[in-house]
Formats: C-alpha cells, structure tokens, sequence
C-alpha cells in the first residue's frame, strides 16, 4: 500500500480539519459506500501531501492503487494513470488490466472491464484509486472515472484524485468533467487554501528545525502567501538562526512560481511583465495606455483575459488584475531590463494625467504615482506623491500604510531638499508609527528627534519623548524602566508644573522607582493624580491613575487600586494609548488577585476583546494574551493557557508578546516533560531580551531556574534562584517559586552527591545559609487576598519540606503531605502532584509500613499527574508504585472515562489518540501538543500495541466505535 512519489513536498501541517474529512470519506468505503474526493487547489499547496497523508493512515486491509497523470507534450499514451495505477495487480485479480490479455486494451471496452475487475475486488476488499494531477490525464482517463464514479453506490470503492486549481480553464475538458462529476452523488471538492500565520509557523519550525524568529515567520508568510511548497523553497537554504531572508529568491524557487507563467505566448509574457511594473492597484484604462505605448500592437485586454483564464491573474474587486502569487510580480519586476522599468515607470506616471478622470485617478493612486515617479527618476514628484499618500493613509488611519509611506519620503527627502526642518517630517513618522504598534520605528523617530530638538528651547517635548524611548526601551527588551531617565523628564518638565508633560513624567518616576523599591515610605500619588487632572490630559491622567494604582497594591489597598486602574485603563482608552492600556490592565488584575489565579486570567480575557473593540495593533493583545496564559498555566489550567497562547502567536506578537508566550511555552514544556522544547523557548525568549534578569515583570528567573533543574542541570537552578531571590529592588516576577526551587535543587545536588560518594558539606553548609538568609518563602509586597495569602504558605511548607529533604529530615513524609494539603487548598496544581510524588517516595523509603500509607498520596498524585499530563511527575510516581510494589489500579477511582475509550492509557496516549480520531497529522499532533514528532511516533506505536490495531486508521475506527458505544 503506497501514496504518490512525492519526495519533494514539504511537511504537512494546517490541514487537520480536510484530512479529517478525508479519514471519514474513506471510512465510508470500508463501511459499503462507495466515494469519490477531488482535492483541488494551486500549485504547492499541499494536495498530493494531503493525500498522502491519509493513505498512510488506512488500515491494512485497504488495497491502494495510485497512479500520477504526466504532462507528455510529443506522445499520448491512452489511459496513462490508470495504466500506472493498475500496473502490477496481477496478485489481486488477474487479468491485470492492461495486460496483453486484458480486454482493458481495447479502448472500448476499457470502462466497463475496470468496473466489473474493481467490483469484484472490492466484495473481498476495500479498494482506494487515487490519481495525481488529473489536470494532465487524457480524454479516455476522464471519461473512464466518470464511468466508476457513477458506478454502484454500495461497493467498496473509494476514488480520490488532485487537481491543479489554475487547470480548470474555460473551455476546457476537465471544466466541463468536473462540472458533470460533481452532480454524481457520494462526490465531494475538498478545496485547500493558503496555510494561516500558524501553520506557517509550524512549517518553517519542521524546516529549520527550530523555533523560528518572528520576522522571519512574517516575511516568509508574506512572501510565500501561505504556500507551503513555495515556504519550503524559501526556508529551506537558510541557516537554522536566521532572522530574515536573503536578498533575491532561490533558483528552484524562481522556477517554480514561473512555470505556468513560461506557458503563455512571449507577447503575453511581456504584457504581464509591464503588469508587474505598473503594480497592483493600477487601474485597467491606465495599464491599457501603458501597454498601446510601451507595446505597439499588443492587446492589453486580451492577454489580461487569457492570462485570467490560465489563473496566473486575478480579476480584483475593482475590476484591475493582479497575479495570483504576488511571487510572481516581484520576480517579473525583477528580471525586467532596466531600461525598460524605467520608461514603464514612466508611462504610468504620464498615463494616470491622461485617461479620463485623471483627477479622481490621482487621488485614489498617490501611493502608485510615488512608486512610478520614483521608478522613473523623477524624485521630486516621488516626494510630493509620497508624502501626499502619508497623509491619504493617515487621514484613513491605516497606519502601517502611513509609516511606510513616510518611510520613503525620509528616503526621498535628501535628493529634492537641501536642507531644511525634519522635525515636523519625523513626529508624523512617530505618530504613525504609535498608532501601527510598530515599536522600532517609533523608537528610530524618537531618537531622531531627540537630536533635534533642544532641551532649553523645548524642553516639554523632550521630557515627553524621554519618557515614551523609556517605554519602547521596556517593550524591546532593551532596557527596564530607569528612575534616572524618568528623573531627567521631570526635572526638565519643571519649567511649566501644571502641565501635561510635567505630571506623565512625575507618574513615570512613581511607577520606576515602584518597581526598583527606592521608596521608604509610599509616594504622594495622589498630588500626582490631582495634577494629571487639572491637565485634562487622558494619557498622563492614565498613568498617574495607574502609578497610584501600583502604589496602592503595594500598600495592600486593592480597594483603591482596583478604582484607581479601572479609571486608568478608561483614560488610556480615550487617549488611544494602548500601552497605557495595558499597563492599567495588568495592576487592575493584581489589584482583584495575585496573577496565579482564575480571575487574573478572566480580567486578561476581558481587557483582549477591549483592545481588540478598540482597534488595537495585535502586538497588545499578544502581549495581553500571553500574561492571561501565564496565569492559567500557573493554576493548572494548561489547555486555557494553550488556547490564549495560540491566540497570542495567531498574528506576529511583537517582542514583548513573543518573549512571554514563549517562557509560558518554556514553563508547560518542562512541566509536561518536554525539556528539549523547553530549552528552545527559553533560549528564543532570551534572544529578544538580552537584559532578561533586570525585567522584574518577567518570569524569567523562576522559569530558568525550573527548566534547569528539570533537565538535570540542579546546580545551575540553585545558583540563578537564589541570585534572584537576592536581587536589589522588588522581586520578580514567580518570586514566590524562587525558594522552593533553590531548596529543590539542593536536595538534588546532596542526594546525589549522597549516592556518589561526593562531599556533602558544603552543599549542606549552604542550604543552611540560605534558610538563614530566606526564613521563608518569598512574596509580592501588599497581596492579601484570602487566596494569595493560601499560596503563601502552601509555598512555604514547599520549602520547608524540600529543606527537609536536603537535610534528610525524618519528618519528611508528614511535611510533604501537609505540603500537598497546602498546595491543594491554594489551587497550585503542578505543586501538588510534585508533592505527592516526593511524600510517597519519603514513605516508601524513609518510614516503617511506607507501602501500606504510602498507596493513598501515589494515587491522589498520579490522578493529578495525568490530568496535568506531567509526563515527569507521572513517571516518577508510577517508578515509586513499582518499586513499593504498590497497584496504583487496585482501588477506584479507574474511571473509563478518565483514560479514553481504552483503559491503561496514559494521558498523553489518550491525548494522541484524541488527535488520531480528529484525523490530526503527526506534525500538527506535535505542533498541538508542543512534542517532537518522534515523541508522537513513539506514542502511537504504543497505542497499536495496546490496542491491538494494524495501524492508525484501524486503531481512530475502534476508539470512534469504542465511544458511540460509550
């Protein structure tokens, strides 16, 4: 049983849902239906794959015969995929048809023998014919799967076959069959699409075998317009850290997006190619006037309509054209002569002040005419029209749009004047670039004007834009907020106290030194807020509301913080000001509860769909969506937290939002067992952020020094807590781990150190130390809710149970149980099942009757475990249980319900399979669930041994069947 040679496709990822319904045409043939599936879509865009895919799946039972139409130009070969497809089946039922004694050879009797032989196979098997490419099979092929598509209804024959979408022409044979083919009943069309950023993702992941930068996912998935074969073709000559593409596009690559392109006539090629000069939105009359100047004697609108017709153009909305792969443009504009690019240019230019309606024609066409006039040389039209499209952009609010018009006009700018005022040209490129969420750019703007102006003469504007580079700074990852800076602003906003500028700066300097904990006592926030009022200003009012808001959490008044933020996030929203947004959101969720919590999340949630009613640029709502993440994953929640994470990388999360969906990836891969990946998103993470331990907002230390002790670095965990848990200023971000952890680490380190023969004092000397220096665990300042203060203690008792532990304490089991109770009551999931396991191992080998107590906490753990699925946890508790010789089975709860359709299924096994009956791939299981795909080809050959299936397929059917039972 075998698909279509097809070494050259890539990976196939994003198409869950069409190979599920696929999976389930098939299994209606093996049931008695007979059904036929025609996938169609462009070039590279994964059919074959597709196909693929699921014949790997079929049981074994299943006979396949598959067959690939050619595209021969000097012979014909009648029925040439049938005779591919059928070759070789003499062991199945002879004559083979095709054969010299088949009454197959006869081009007459050829349908009616490929029906009789495939019915009578199919009363002893399912049959599956598939055929690739059936845009190049000939006449007789057509007419012959017609004939057993129309065949019984009740056999077990199921007929699959790929089209090129571009194929079905006007006119042409396979138009009129498959518009006869689709009135058959049990046929279906399974269109595939361009892949989403995602899946895109996934794909250059599987390529580079790594996790991808963000700007290389967004020009890839710019440039590949979400074609895989075209997305392997540009990923694949990179090197695995590469940020962004080389300059031109790979050999293979060009010839490629060329080809159907090459089959139209030389003129029509080079009306196409004056297409791709003039760009996108040029309108038909102006591309006509073009083509009558620069081509004399060329049909303009007839190539258009015939090039439609081959599907190398799209008929646009607006009645214009434009490639269907914009790959296509760029590389006609490219190859085009120099000489010629510039008169084209140049003509369309002229053009759009010649055509009717030239007025109108310029208004819509600024953006176009600064191209042109650029192309052609004539820079100082190119500025006037750039700068006019800017303003056209701006006045629309499409933001992105703006800032690259500006962009050219900086570029412009120095060839048409000589010299003059810039600072005018640079705040329009920075409030574009506020506007768009476009970080770097704002920040370039920033800087630039920052050079322009003078501190003496302007000194409010300057204060100003200290205080937002600040910001920037923070969301790069280049720098965390600097009471220095924020110093500077006020004092040089001191010449006019009541304004604006003088009290965002005064709030600034609140929420630094907040965060670097340089107040002994609390600061007048509210003469701050009285003076953010009197200004009328909603930014600065936003953040002295929300700086007071900081200073009342940490005073333990969340009454008054919650006011203070909800006012604050109001202020932001009428300001537009999304960062300020955010920051009121994440101290109005603080100031409800700590952010290991249910409600931290809800209020993430909430204030997402705000920013996303609000219009926000999708780098906040990363960024928000990421901190709501966190925050479910911390309580257990891990497939919340999985849905906002996809929900934070659906779209680029920009730096701030990548950096901490990435270390909430970082944290549920270790959790989970997936240490390697775990790695992968730490690194990636501490790429962006290359000053990770000053950003107390981040988990970063408590997350490293986890993932270090979870892959067996203990050392190195204990060092980076207890560094943290020493630092100067508020303490960061998971603070409340950092103890328990470096404790943890300890105990590793003596334990093992106990096993070797290694020295242990040491080692003991500095667990010693440090419950000197920590008598207890640490915590953020001012959280008092019922349910923080439950989380305390719970971590707490961690710490002292893990002191134990180092220490060998022989109390140990009754402090991991109470440890365990603690974690229980203060909905620290993770923390509970980990304290199960180390109280069932204390029993089992510190205490008299450790197997008898020791049954009934290794229970409670592995119940937890496996809904966790902490694939470590699960697995030391089911060592420990072996060891004690102890059936973890032998008492309820074993639940059906609780392992899938088959009992003795581990979670992630049942998670598997879960995605085996949804019709999942092993590369989506594995994006799905963050683990190689050899983790998921391990997990399966698990799951036929268990279940006593063939092969996937067999194993999705029994559990489907399993469950209707259910």
């Amino acid at each position: 049983m075998t698909g279509f040679i097809d070494s050259g496709s890539p990976p196939l990822v994003g198409r869950t849902k069409e190979l599920s319904r696929l999976g389930d045409a098939l299994q209606q043939v093996r049931s008695g239906r007979q059904r036929t599936v025609l996938v169609t879509g462009d070039a590279g865009i994964g059919k074959t794959a597709l196909i693929n895919e699921a014949i790997a799946g079929l049981p074994g039972d299943v006979i396949v015969l598959s067959g690939a139409a050619l595209p021969l130009r000097s012979i014909e070969i009648p029925y040439q995929p049938l005779r591919a497809a059928f070759r070789g089946t003499a062991g199945i039922r002879t004559p083979e048809p095709f054969s010299e004694d088949s009454a197959a050879e006869h081009p007459a009797s050829t349908p009616l023998f490929l029906d009789q032989w495939l019915s009578a196979v199919t009363a002893a098997h399912p049959v599956l014919l598939a055929i690739d490419d059936l845009h190049w099979a000939d006449q007789g092929t057509l007419d012959t799967l017609m004939f057993l598509i129309a065949g019984p209804s009740d056999r077990r024959l199921g007929l699959v076959a790929t089209v090129r979408a571009d194929a079905v022409t006007e006119g042409s044979l396979l138009e009129g069959w498959l518009a006869d083919v689709r009135r058959i009943p049990g046929v279906s069309i399974e269109r595939l699409g361009p892949l989403d950023r995602p899946a895109t993702s996934a794909l250059i992941a599987s390529l580079l075998g790594r996790e991808p930068h963000q700007s290389l996912i967004t020009e890839v998935y710019g440039r590949a317009n979400g074609n895989p074969y075209f997305t392997k073709l540009l990923v694949e000559p990179l090197d695995p850290a590469a940020s962004s593409l080389p300059p031109g596009l790979p050999p293979d690559l060009r010839t490629a997006v060329l080809r159907s392109w090459r089959a139209l006539p030389q003129s029509a090629r080079r009306v196409t190619q004056v297409l791709a000069v003039g760009g996108k939105n040029a309108p038909v009359e102006v591309f006509t006037v073009v083509v009558k100047r620069a081509l004399p004697g060329q049909d303009a609108l007839s190539v258009l309509l015939a090039a439609s017709t081959a599907g190398i153009l799209d008929r646009q909305p607006d009645g214009s054209y434009w490639f269907h792969h914009p790959l296509i443009a760029e590389i006609l504009a490219s190859e085009t002569l120099s000489e010629d690019r510039i008169q084209w240019h140049r003509l369309f230019a002229e053009a759009y002040s010649t055509v009717p309606g030239s007025g109108e024609l310029h208004h819509r066409a600024a953006a176009d005419l600064a191209q042109h006039f650029y192309g052609s040389g004539n820079y100082e039209e190119a500025y006037r029209w750039a700068l006019e499209a800017a303003r056209q952009e701006s006045a629309s609010r499409d933001w992105n749009k703006a800032l690259a018009q500006y962009h050219r006009v900086l570029e412009l700018r120095p060839k048409v004047v000589a010299a003059g005022e810039w600072r005018d040209l640079w705040q329009e490129v920075r409030r574009s670039a506020f506007n768009a969420g476009a970080f770097e750019a704002e920040l370039d703007a920033i800087e630039a004007l920052l050079r322009l102006l003078n501190e003496r003469l302007q000194p409010l504007e300057v204060a100003a834009l200290i205080i937002r580079r600040m910001h920037l700074r923070m969301s790069l990852g280049l720098s965390f907020l600097d009471p220095a800076e924020a110093e500077r602003a006020v004092q040089l906003s001191s010449v006019e106290p009541d304004s604006w500028h003088h009290a965002l700066a005064m709030a600034e300097l609140v929420h630094a030194k907040l965060w670097m904990d340089q107040y002994n006592g609390s600061p007048d926030c509210a003469k701050v807020v009285e003076a953010a009022r009197k200004t009328g200003h909603h930014r600065a009012l936003s953040f002295a509301l929300t700086a007071s808001a900081m200073a009342a959490v940490f005073s333990g008044d969340s009454g008054a913080a919650r006011e203070a933020a909800r006012e604050g996030a109001s202020e932001a929203a009428l300001a537009q000001d999304y960062w300020a947004f955010c920051h009121a959101l994440a101290w109005l969720a603080n100031a409800t509860e700590g952010w290991i919590s249910e409600q931290y999340g809800a209020i993430m949630s909430s204030g997402r769909e705000e920013l996303s009613r609000l219009g926000a640029p999708h780098s906040f709502m990363s960024k928000v969506a990421a901190d709501e993440a966190a925050s479910f994953l911390a309580i257990g929640a891990w497939e919340k937290a999985r849905t906002a994470l996809r929900t934070a990388i659906s779209f680029d999360p920009g730096p701030m939002g990548d950096v901490s969906a990435r270390l909430t990836l970082a944290r549920l891969d270790a959790l989970q067992g997936r240490t390697n990946d775990a790695l992968a998103h730490l690194s990636r993470a501490e790429e962006v952020n290359r000053e990770s331990d000053a950003f107390v907002n981040l988990n970063f230390a408590g997350i490293r020094s986890e993932l270090n002790i979870m892959a067996g670095n203990p050392k190195a965990g204990f060092e980076t807590a207890v560094a943290a848990a020493s630092r100067a200023g508020h303490a960061p971000t998971m603070c409340e781990w950092l103890l328990p952890l470096a404790m943890r680490a300890a105990a590793d380190m003596i334990i093992q150190a106990r096993d070797t023969g290694g020295p242990l004092s040491g080692l003991e000397a500095a667990v010693r130390d440090v419950r000197k220096r920590f008598p207890a665990a640490l915590h953020e300042p001012g959280q008092a809710t019922p349910l923080y203060q439950r989380q305390i203690k719970a971590f707490d008792m961690l710490y002292t149970a893990e002191t134990g532990r180092a220490l060998a304490d022989k109390r140990n089991d009754a402090m991991w149980i109470a440890a365990a109770d603690a974690c229980k009551e203060a909905n620290l999931a993770w923390e509970e099942a980990y304290a199960c396991q180390r109280a069932g191992e204390a029993m089992l080998f510190h205490t008299h009757h450790g197997q008898t107590n020791a049954a009934g906490i290794l229970r409670r753990g592995l119940e937890l475990a496996t809904t966790l699925q902490a694939t470590p946890v699960r697995t030391a508790l089911l060592g420990l249980a072996d060891h004690g010789r102890i059936r973890l089975d032998a008492e309820p709860p074993t639940t059906r319900s609780s392992t899938g359709p088959f009992p003795g299924l581990t979670a992630r096994e049942t998670d598997v399979l879960e995605h085996l009956i949804a019709g999942s791939t092993y590369k989506e299981i594995a994006a799905d669930l963050f683990i190689s795909e050899k983790t998921v080809s391990t997990h399966v050959s698990h799951l036929l041994r268990k279940t006593g299936s063939t092969n996937r397929m067999d194993l999705a059917r029994k559990a489907s069947g399993l469950r209707r039972e259910d």
